[in-house]
């Protein structure tokens, strides 16, 4: 009793559960046995009829390559130059050698519309056309089937010999050919050499069993060919001796019509009994997946009550690294139910205030930022560069005047307010990128090369103010500067797939791999309150998040670099957002 209390079998839970897999196992055992039995049969009649419809369709494949062989060879003994040549032979005109080469030509063109004939030979009654070598057809394949070639009943037909005597590696066959002209009189003889590989040609085209061989004999019960099909390299060897234990395979013949050869496919049995191992085994894990399945639904039923609760508190448990997530499951139990609706609630609150305090560091930030530049008085700094600039125009120092010209309007861009929505115009900005350009190229001169190309269609298109210049900036002092000859940037503004892109690319020392992915991440993080209190790479990440913020997490900016090649980065928003905007604007306190 204390033994089925440990293991709770004197509960009604316990009981209940061991009935239920009693039960299971009977049934299955009773399911299982008589659905092997069943299905057992079924294929070994399946295999029967697939053997025999692949020896049918082997012995068909090979027939009609024969019969290819035959039509071809027929249209050779037809053909009216080798008719005329013969019929000289047998008028006491012997051939030539250019005739000879011109026969051979013949033969060769037509060899080459079959996948297996490898040459054919041409004979008079007395010596060889073609090969020109020193022989006659007794010689080349036997006076048997010279015979057999010349007897009544298979005048003109194919006559298939087996291994060639002289090229033991291919076949041989020869036909006999009746001159027209010459009232059908025997003038020569076609032999006819074919490929080894004949059944391969067969193999191709026709189904395979696993582990089966596919053997052609010819009349005498000679092996001519053999192919091992499947996957079973084993049994090809045993076939190709003489050690073929046949009582280990199911043998299907075939004769072949047009020869007195035959076709022999041995499958092993093991092949064919494979499936039914493989059900067998299907079965058995089957079986015990399926009371094992049971067994689990059986004991997690008793737990209906308290898993919902254990599901709910997992969820919970994911929130203590400090971002918490809703629960969006639905539970049977009312309760739980509820408990899960507080929860989700509870996560709701936490994330607005996750989310308010952030709002609250970054308006702090903007804030911080708006009371630095307002501690530079707009009016006294453009009145100070205008009479700079007044000053260098009664010098005739123009080319100063230009630059304080140009640092007043990067100033005024720069501190000035845009307008409430922190916005400008692709032209506004790119005017700003040319003064700012302008500038250092009064440093730099000829060290520093910068090309703009840009789509006059995008100068209406809203983006957020200095988007670009600080990046023409972090171009220039962290890529150009650092070389001693200095180097080129290349800004392009475009438009495709509908999004704008404005592309940065220097020449510059570029950066490490580590450094790339550093950066990346950067760009990558989240609204990270942490990060932001930091002070590292502020710029570009705000830039980023603010285009994300304005179009979405698709947007932001894109950067690939090499060491010593150059830096690459890419600003990309939505072509949607272009707006028309009016450019008569006033021109500021100093004119141009």
């Amino acid at each position: 009793m204390r033994l089925l209390s440990k293991l709770g079998l004197d509960r009604t839970r316990g009981q209940i559960f061991v009935g239920f897999i009693v039960m299971m196992i009977i049934v299955l055992s009773l399911t299982v046995s008589s659905l092997y039995y069943l299905l057992s049969k079924v294929q070994k009649e399946s295999a029967s009829r697939y053997i025999d419809e692949i020896a049918e369709q082997a012995s068909g494949r090979l027939e009609s390559l024969l019969s290819e062989i035959n039509v071809l060879t027929l249209q050779l003994a037809m053909d009216e130059r080798i008719q005329d040549q013969l019929a000289d032979e047998l008028r006491g005109e012997a051939t030539t050698y250019d005739e000879k080469m011109q026969l051979r030509k013949i033969l060769i063109d037509k060899t080459a519309y079959s996948e297996t004939i490898r040459e054919i030979e041409l004979f008079s009654e007395e010596n060889s056309l073609y090969p020109i070598v020193e022989q006659n057809i007794v010689d080349r394949v036997g006076e048997r089937y010279v015979r057999e070639a010349n007897e009544a009943d298979r005048v003109g037909a194919v006559v298939w010999i087996g291994r060639d005597p002289h090229n033991p590696e291919d076949l041989l066959a020869i036909r006999r050919i009746k001159v027209e002209k010459l009232e059908f009189r025997n003038g020569g003889y076609l032999v006819i050499r074919i490929r080894p590989s004949l059944i391969e040609f067969i193999s191709r085209d026709v189904a395979k069993a696993k582990g089966s061989i596919m053997r052609l004999l010819d009349a005498d019960g000679s092996e001519i060919s053999l192919v091992g099909a499947g996957s079973a390299p084993a049994a090809s060897e045993s076939a190709a001796g003489s050690g073929i234990n046949r009582e280990d395979y199911v043998t299907v013949q075939r004769k072949i019509k047009t020869t007195d050869w035959q076709l022999e496919i041995m499958v092993l049995k093991t092949a064919l009994t494979e499936d039914i191992h493989f059900l067998q085994d299907v079965l058995i894990w089957a079986s015990i997946l399926s009371i094992i399945v049971f067994a689990v639904l059986s004991y997690y039923l008793s737990l209906l009550i308290t898993s919902p609760i254990k599901r709910l508190s997992r969820v919970m448990q994911k929130g203590r690294g400090g971002n918490p997530q809703e629960n969006p499951d639905l539970y049977f139990n009312r309760e739980v139910n509820l408990l899960n609706v507080k929860y989700n609630q509870m996560v709701r609150e936490i994330n607005h205030l996750i989310k308010s305090v952030y709002e609250k560091e970054l308006i702090k930030s903007k804030s911080e930022i708006k009371a630095l530049h307002s501690q530079i008085h707009p009016h006294f700094l453009f009145n100070t560069l205008d009479s700079l600039y007044w000053a260098h125009i009664r010098k005739g120092d123009n080319e100063l005047a230009q630059m304080v010209i140009r640092l007043a309007d990067l100033f005024r861009y720069s501190i000035q307010s845009s307008g409430e929505d922190g916005f400008v115009t692709v032209a506004e900005e790119l005017e700003q990128v040319k003064r700012y350009v302008y500038i250092m190229k009064m440093r730099w001169h000829e060290r520093l090369q910068v090309e703009i190309h840009d789509d006059p269609s995008l100068h209406n298109l809203r983006i957020p103010k200095l988007t670009i210049q600080p990046l023409i900036e972090n171009a220039i002092i962290h890529g150009i500067e650092p070389l001693e000859s200095g180097g080129s940037i290349e800004l392009t503004v475009r438009e495709r797939e509908g999004a704008v892109s404005f592309i940065i690319a220097d020449n510059g020392v570029g950066m490490s791999a580590d450094k790339l992915v550093e950066i990346r991440e950067r760009l990558q993080n989240g609204m990270n309150v942490a990060f932001i209190s930091s002070g590292k790479g502020i710029g570009m990440f705000n830039v980023s998040k603010l285009i994300q913020f304005h179009y979405g997490p698709e947007y932001g900016i894109r950067i690939d670099s090499l060491p010593n090649k150059g830096t690459i980065v890419e600003v990309r928003i939505p072509a949607a957002q272009k707006e028309e905007v009016d450019r008569d604007e006033p021109a500021g306190d100093l004119g141009r």
